[in-house]
């Protein structure tokens, strides 16, 4: 189930236990639930008024609200919204009582059966409601805004129908000289309209479909009566729920700030290049149109390297420098055709088209050739660097440009990992593998790839911000076919789930890393490894017996492990995964929330005594440019801070998100700008972000 499928209650009680007692209930047959405890109805009244509930659960009790009085609150704060009554017991009288207030159910405390089976028949029909009840409130919103919208705007709007006025904002009332809305009201809009193309305007009110947008070049009269050129738009539009025609008459200036605007928001302010947003964008639309049958397109994503030592040795300014000669470079090596994006601080990607696949290999060699062979003056001081680069071929397995970058992205690494300057192309082998949709084929492929250990193991840092002593590693698994190519960890283990393989995998990761930690030996008895576990791991028993017995054999200290259990997991399997956290503390290893914030399960740590949280990439990435991004980290942060668990930060890989991050008071942090994973725990936690 998906937080879309989140089922949000109001429940009335008297205490806390029996609250989490109706949560528990449902969550046991497989629900979502986020859960307000309230005890009176002025409690009721204002969670209406600050949020919008599902479904209300009334219990009974002498300090409580009578169901009598909910349900007319109900009627006048949030009518429509469904009513579960709890009861003692059964009797004649509690059910007349629940038919007269028009409940959906009557429930006994002790029968959680009942109330599971009521929340299965009616949860589609209580989803709806919510449906509606949101569209309800986005189109009030929405005519709210946009009649606020016309009466500030500088573009002259008026609504006409049948040819005549009906409603105009102060801008189309100053651009042809009236002071009021009762001048204008029913005079023909032909009386705005210079009389040299009355016929031409005629013309085109005639084959004008009003269901549909139109615009029309033509002379309008100025109060003096000078004509003006001016370009009115056409749409379809209503008023009081009256079909009519909304025309805009734009105003020039504004058009074209709006258009800079436009472009500005487009840029890298650095370089003059698309900027990440712009770039994922067009790749979309890229995705969606079809292009000539002889032409290929496909993305490079192209990694600067030691890129950080360039910027120590020749300062901010220098290493911007740099950045800029790159770009017009890499503008050189591309088509006309080609979309241009600096993706993050020393990462450029390049949307390329070209008529076969050995024409995108001989591109990226020349770009690669030009990056490796380039050198910067910068004041004198000479500055290089070299390039690794991952391609990915657009194709019917890719599906969308988050798709795509992360494999682009994933062949870059495997480029750098295997010694730099490097070009590694994603092979769509595997892709195609898993759409075919042949789960007795990947079982093999996936026993052949678990008995011949083509796993290997990476490591990336997470550093401290606020100066905590520790080398800490993110344990990351990377894979490869027998073809000796690269397997995207999240495919090959989504599949190996399904066949009930990821609790193998998860203890060869488990096993493997407490091998390198011993290989540490006392020099790295302060290394701590974060291993991901998948869902599927969590539901078996024996787990914590083996993990307690390697332990042991390997005589590891166990609080150098911390064990991550990915969000949607632990809302998913609350009971499993509450049982592991308990077993993983007994033995004293730690546990974390990873991708925590997607769900937006506040409550989740509520119920979970874990030892870290660490935040999803996807709310950290392009933070620096997103207010909403932004008001979303800072009000996980501060969660986390109450609850006074620390936080890590994931797949920081620029510094404006960095130095947001940094602002907000995070912990930890964790991604490529510390450190791109690496297969050696060589990271020096004593530099400049420790």
């Amino acid at each position: 189930m998906n937080h879309e499928d989140t089922l949000c209650l109001a429940i009335i009680e008297d205490s806390g236990h029996k609250a989490e007692g109706h949560a528990t209930a449902l969550r046991n047959a497989g629900f979502t639930v986020r859960f307000d405890l309230v005890n009176n109805l002025d409690g009721l009244a204002g969670l209406f008024s600050s949020s919008s509930p599902d479904i209300v659960f009334c219990g009974t009790g002498n300090q409580l609200p009578d169901l009598n009085s909910v349900t007319r609150l109900l009627t006048e704060r949030a009518e429509g919204v469904p009513v579960i009554a709890f009861t003692d017991e059964i009797t004649d009288a509690a059910v007349n009582d629940a038919d007269h207030n028009g409940v959906m159910a009557l429930v006994a405390y002790d029968d959680p059966d009942s109330l599971q089976a009521v929340m299965k028949r009616e949860q589609q029909t209580v989803l709806l409601r919510r449906q509606v009840r949101q569209l309800g409130k986005r189109l009030a919103e929405a005519e709210t805004r946009c009649s606020t919208l016309m009466e500030s705007s500088r573009d002259a709007i008026a609504y006409i129908h049948e040819g005549m006025h009906i409603h105009a904002n102060n801008s189309y009332l100053d651009l042809f000289g009236f002071s009021e809305l009762d001048e204008i009201a029913g005079l023909p809009i032909m009386n705005m309209i210079d009389p040299g193309d009355h016929e031409k305007f005629r013309k085109f009110l005639r084959s004008y479909d009003n269901d549909s947008n139109g615009t029309l070049k033509i002379r309008g009269v100025e109060p003096g009566g000078n004509p003006f050129d001016a370009v009115i738009e056409f749409s379809p539009a209503s008023i009081d729920s009256e079909a009519c025609t909304q025309i805009v008459i734009r105003n020039h200036a504004d058009v074209e700030l709006e258009a800079k605007l436009d472009t500005l928001s487009q840029q890298d302010m650095l370089t003059g290049l698309c900027n990440r947003q712009h770039f994922m964008q067009v790749v979309n639309t890229s995705i969606q149109n079809d292009v000539e049958e002889d032409q290929l397109q496909a993305v490079a994503y192209i990694l600067l390297e030691n890129f950080k030592s360039i910027r120590e040795e020749i300062g901010i300014a220098g290493s911007d420098m740099v950045i800029n000669d790159i770009a017009r470079l890499v503008e050189t090596a591309c088509g006309q055709d080609d979309v241009i994006a600096r993706f993050s601080d020393y990462v450029f990607t390049v949307l390329h088209y070209d008529s076969s696949k050995e024409g995108i290999q001989q591109f990226a060699e020349t770009l690669r050739q030009k990056v490796g062979e380039h050198v910067s003056d910068i004041e004198g001081q000479a500055a290089t660097t070299t390039c690794s680069i991952g391609i990915c071929v657009l194709n019917e397995h890719t599906s969308n440009a988050q798709n795509i970058l992360s494999r682009a992205d994933l062949a870059c690494e495997v480029a750098r990992s295997s010694g730099g300057n490097q070009i590694h192309t994603h092979s769509t082998t595997v892709d195609e593998k898993m759409d075919a949709g042949n789960e007795d084929k990947w079982d093999e492929v996936i026993s052949a790839t678990i008995r011949e250990e083509r796993f290997h193991l990476v490591y990336q840092p997470i550093v401290s911000l606020n100066g905590n002593a520790g080398s800490r590693y993110e344990v990351l698994l990377r894979i490869v076919d027998e073809e000796d190519h690269i397997i995207l960890p999240g495919q090959f283990l989504s599949i190996a789930e399904k066949t009930g393989k990821s609790g193998e995998i998860d203890r060869w990761v488990i096993n493997k890393a407490f091998s390198t930690l011993v290989e540490q030996g006392d020099d790295g008895s302060d290394v701590e490894f974060f291993i991901k576990l998948a869902g599927a791991t969590l539901e078996d028993p024996e787990l914590p017996v083996w993990i307690n017995r390697i332990l042991k054999d390997y005589r590891i200290k166990s609080d150098r492990i911390c064990f991550e259990i990915p969000e949607a997991v632990a809302i998913r399997d609350l009971k499993n995964t509450r049982t592991f956290i308990k077993a993983m503390q007994n033995l004293h290893c730690r546990v974390a929330i990873e991708h925590f914030g997607c769900a937006n399960q506040s409550q989740l740590i509520q119920h979970l005594p874990v030892d870290l949280l660490k935040i999803d990439g996807s709310l950290v990435n392009g933070l620096a440019s997103s207010e909403e991004q932004q008001e979303k980290i800072k009000t996980l942060i501060d969660l986390a801070r109450k609850a006074n668990i620390p936080c890590v930060a994931e797949r920081v890989d620029d510094s404006g998100d960095l130095a947001k991050l940094w602002e907000y008071g995070i912990d930890y942090i964790q991604g490529n700008f510390v450190q791109e994973p690496s297969k050696e725990l060589e990271h020096d936690f004593e530099g400049e972000l420790a």
